[in-house]
């Protein structure tokens, strides 16, 4: 199989998921700063469950499966773990601020979320752009 026909690396798998959140993320952004409220609670839950949806694919099946095959980068993907129940605390704290807090006090705080997550992407995507060619270059059946 050629490059060009084979199945997409994990990398990009993560980084087409990223991009639909930073998508997610943009939109709820636009909808706060338009002040239309109602809205902006609706994209924010549609966000919250794309976001879990999301990190757990990758606790529960990506990571598991990349420890396995490359246990060199256990601990950096430990710590990409990690930040994810940080990003699950930060959401549900989120939800509850959704009910009541006005926009003005919601904005900065999903900016700060949103800038966070985006740097953990970025170093996410890098590590696993780096274990992807790693496994194709050990010839895995996986490549």
């Amino acid at each position: 199989m050629s490059n060009d026909e084979r199945r997409p690396g994990i990398d990009q798998l993560v980084s087409r998921e990223h991009r639909r959140l930073d998508a997610m993320f943009a939109e709820l952004q636009g909808a706060m700063s338009e002040g239309k409220s109602a809205a902006a609670g609706g994209i924010f839950a549609q966000l919250r469950e794309a976001m879990e949806d999301h990190l757990a694919r990758e606790d529960r099946l990506y990571y598991p499966a990349l420890r396995a095959l490359r246990p060199d980068h256990r601990r950096s993907l430990h710590e990409f773990a990690t930040a994810h129940d940080a990003f699950r605390a930060e959401l549900a704290a989120l939800a509850s601020a959704f009910d009541g807090a006005p926009m003005a006090e919601l904005q900065p705080r999903i900016e700060a979320i949103a800038d966070r997550f985006a740097a953990h992407e970025a170093g996410e995507e890098s590590l696993l752009r780096r274990i992807d060619a790693e496994i194709e270059g050990k010839g895995s059946p996986l490549a």
